[in-house]
């Protein structure tokens, strides 16, 4: 992977000190645990005899001010004072809005002091190439830290360096509205071969549209444009770096996702998707959908039965799979990193160590990307999650199978590889054309491998 010129990043550096400077909410917050005046302490000396070497140090995690005030984050900041006596502090900076430069990154490169960021492996290619983050590898050998052991090799690396240790991964399921199946007299279906032919032949079945209900819902998350290439296997690039759109599988996979909503009219096709009409959580708020495809995420949603109020039983099964492949499901995995502006290096590696060894521990529904045993991942099912579903009848066989089978090939949503996040934004763009009938999949398909290719170019200068 090639990074940008000195020149280009002299330039980008400018234009970060000039939208930081300019950038109102962003900064330090108030509310400063084991710190008096509300203000860092730049306390950085060690105690080599106590069991928390970096008691009473003060560390600074980049979150959006939401992200900081809610209570899970809380409770991981209590957690990581108990376990290491190292003080948290927030670096506040707003959501950055869809085509900015997320604002983080921004204050990095302007030079802001920070310990800790979290963010995705695609998210944190950006941070990479814009040469903001600090490798850990030499952090991890001198506290005696087997970070790939511990993590089954799913650390994020670029150029054979370490810079980001995973926290929990956010793996697709099958969610299914049991009275929707209930009500068409539909059996509830099984794990064991649930491919993306028994969902859609299933989906089939529940479809009612003189009761308004929706046998099948997906958004229009990119991820789905290309999944079932993802699933059977299909790289997105050729062995010589370019771009491998032109093989038919991703043609197929595209001309299937369409389907389901414009031919077989088992879903909302693509302009009421694009219309907002039916948004991301429309299976959490309306009750008329008899499966949804989506990440995990879903699952801790669906729990919260105060935010989203249910009058129905909620069923899970795996990922779909495509007849003849292995089974598999996507995932995205958020991870957490140190900036080269940190000044605690040591005591931010620390910290960021007890949140992705112990974030799933709290409650909130997490699958933790560390590596469990089976009895391990059996124990974490039945004390955390299991409790938050008793009114749905859920099994830990259920979430074994969704979440924890070693035996399932678990791929990540994201295309990942030079010039990924331009690649995501062209597919985007083009199969929305596609999808909305403005264009043959002929010609979008050549434009995707045409486009991507020139991104890849570019990015290679």
């Amino acid at each position: 992977m090639k990074l940008k010129s000195a020149l280009r990043r002299g330039a980008a550096l400018s234009l970060a000190a000039t939208m930081v400077l300019s950038t109102a909410g962003c900064g330090k917050s108030d509310n400063t645990k084991g710190s008096t005046d509300g203000k860092a302490k730049a306390e950085t000396t060690q105690k080599p005899d106590s069991d928390k070497p970096f008691d009473g140090v003060t560390v600074k995690w980049a979150l959006t001010d939401n992200a900081a005030t809610n209570t899970e984050t809380k409770e991981m900041i209590a957690l990581i004072k108990e376990k290491t006596g190292i003080n948290v502090e927030f670096f506040i900076t707003p959501t950055s809005k869809a085509g900015e430069m997320d604002k983080v990154l921004v204050s990095l490169m302007a030079g802001e002091e920070m310990d800790i960021i979290g963010r995705t492996p695609l998210q944190l290619e950006e941070f990479y190439k814009a040469a903001v983050l600090e490798p850990i590898d030499e952090l991890a050998k001198a506290d005696n830290y087997d970070i790939d052991t511990l993590y089954g090799g799913q650390t994020v690396k670029f150029e054979d360096q370490t810079y980001a240790i995973p926290a929990e991964k956010d793996i697709w399921l099958t969610y299914y509205n049991k009275k929707i199946f209930d009500e068409a007299n539909v059996p509830y279906p099984t794990a064991e071969g649930w491919t993306w032919e028994k969902y859609v032949e299933t989906a089939q079945k529940l479809n009612n549209p003189d009761k308004n209900v929706w046998g099948s819902f997906m958004s229009d998350d990119v991820a789905c444009n290309y999944m079932q290439a993802t699933q059977k296997g299909v790289s997105p690039y050729k062995a010589d770096g370019t771009a491998n759109f032109d093989d038919p599988a991703y043609a197929d996979a595209m001309k299937w996702f369409f389907s389901l909503g414009n031919e077989l009219k088992i879903q909302p096709n693509c302009l009421d998707l694009a219309s907002g009409t039916y948004p991301y959580n429309s299976f959490m708020v309306n009750g008329n959908i008899g499966m949804y495809v989506y990440g995990g995420w879903v699952a801790s949603a669906l729990s919260d039965k105060v935010k989203y109020p249910r009058d129905w039983d909620l069923g899970i099964l795996p990922m779909p799979y495509p007849e003849g492949s292995e089974p598999s499901s996507l995932t995205i995995t958020s991870c957490y990193a140190i900036p080269k502006t940190s000044k605690n290096k040591e005591a931010a590696f620390e910290a960021i160590k007890t949140i992705c060894e112990n974030k799933y521990t709290l409650g909130y529904g997490r699958v933790p990307a560390k590596i469990l045993t089976e009895d391990e991942a059996k124990a974490y099912i039945e004390s955390s999650l299991l409790p938050k579903f008793k009114d749905d009848n859920l099994t830990a066989e259920d979430f074994m199978a969704g979440w924890f089978d070693n035996s399932r090939a678990y791929l990540s949503e994201k295309i990942m590889g030079i010039a990924d996040t331009t690649i995501g934004q062209i597919y985007t763009e083009e199969g929305q054309l596609y999808g909305q009938g403005q264009k043959p999949l002929e010609d979008t398909m050549k434009s995707i491998q045409d486009r991507a290719n020139e991104a890849i170019k570019e990015a290679q200068k």
